[in-house]
């Protein structure tokens, strides 16, 4: 009854980080490059159940059949699909329409990020809209003035001169790490290798929107919200039972 408990328990736990992740997912729906996260379910070890009876005075187990011993968010997938671009005709807003992130410079070290929502400083460097340096192949990207152009291969140039080039990278699926405020980092640096320069593919006066699919995410919610009563009143009744076996049964 005590496993029972632990087991329901656990079910409510999974089924509150998937609910939190779900949440997430519809705050980020209007931010551009964000990808969609999906909590992955891992199930402990199930026990076998035996009966235990006598039998001409020889103790018999039976077997009756088997029990989970609950559930745990194992890890969080990223759905890594392009998201729908948005045409915004701002020089300043710049979509990567193949695989890569953009690097851009932190305090903390350079980051990645599919969010191409630029501005231009006031010393003329383009950065994200948090301050942040976007880089180039030879670091920030500057001096820019409002009539800079970027080509399809991320050749960034200003009043007929080449500026930089923009610096994409492509870092493995299973080691992102995400930061917030649209950033990355990668847990582990030594197999990021830059974008080849035949495959980068960038447009101009565009962003990439986020790809959470809303009917989808409400589906599961209500999926793990049914989840997380059924496991409550699970818990509920096995309290109740218990209650009465030490309140009651123990009475006679």
């Amino acid at each position: 009854m005590i496993r029972g408990l632990y087991t329901g328990a656990a079910g409510m736990l999974a089924s509150q980080t998937q609910s939190d992740i779900i949440a997430d997912n519809v705050a980020n729906v209007r931010t551009p490059g964000y990808k969609e996260e999906d909590g992955i379910v891992k199930a402990f070890p199930d026990m076998l159940i035996e009966r235990t009876a006598l039998t001409n005075g020889r103790a018999e187990n039976t077997l009756i059949g088997s029990m989970g011993t609950g559930v745990v968010v194992d890890r969080v997938a990223r759905m890594n699909v392009q998201g729908a671009l948005q045409t915004t005709d701002l020089p300043t807003d710049l979509a990567v329409t193949s695989p890569g992130f953009f690097a851009v410079q932190t305090p903390d070290g350079e980051r990645y990020s599919r969010n191409g929502h630029f501005q231009i400083s006031a010393n003329g460097t383009l950065q994200t809209a948090d301050g942040l340096s976007v880089l180039g192949e030879n670091g920030p990207i500057g001096t820019l003035s409002k009539t800079f152009t970027v080509s399809a291969d991320g050749t960034v140039s200003d009043q007929g001169r080449v500026i930089d080039r923009l610096k994409l990278v492509q870092i493995p699926q299973e080691t992102l790490v995400r930061e917030g405020q649209s950033l990355y980092s990668s847990a582990q640096p030594g197999q990021i290798q830059n974008v080849g320069l035949g495959t980068i593919q960038i447009r101009q006066g565009a962003v990439e929107g986020s790809n959470v699919d809303i009917p989808g995410q409400m589906t599961k919610m209500i999926t793990v919200m049914r989840a997380y009563e059924a496991n409550q009143k699970v818990i509920q009744t096995l309290d109740t039972t218990l209650d009465k076996a030490v309140n009651e049964v123990g009475k006679v």
